[in-house]
């Protein structure tokens, strides 16, 4: 992923997805964005769709992740 993202915007699982119980084309909103000071890995915190998002957060690097355009 070229641009972070940013808390708000909505995104959709990749194929590169490692979560058990997330498929490709699942949807959800970004919360915040996490880095990895060693790695400068991108991780995000987000409220999936099909869990409660209210509720719950879900955290995924930025190569399970695209912006849902």
């Amino acid at each position: 992923m070229s641009t972070p993202l940013k808390p708000g915007d909505r995104i959709r699982v990749t194929a590169a997805n490692n979560m058990v119980g997330y498929q490709p084309g699942d949807k959800g909103t970004v919360i915040r964005e996490t880095m990895v000071a060693l790695s400068r890995q991108r991780y995000y915190l987000v409220a999936m769709d099909k869990d409660n998002p209210d509720a719950t957060g879900t955290v995924f690097t930025a190569d399970e992740i695209e912006p849902d355009t």
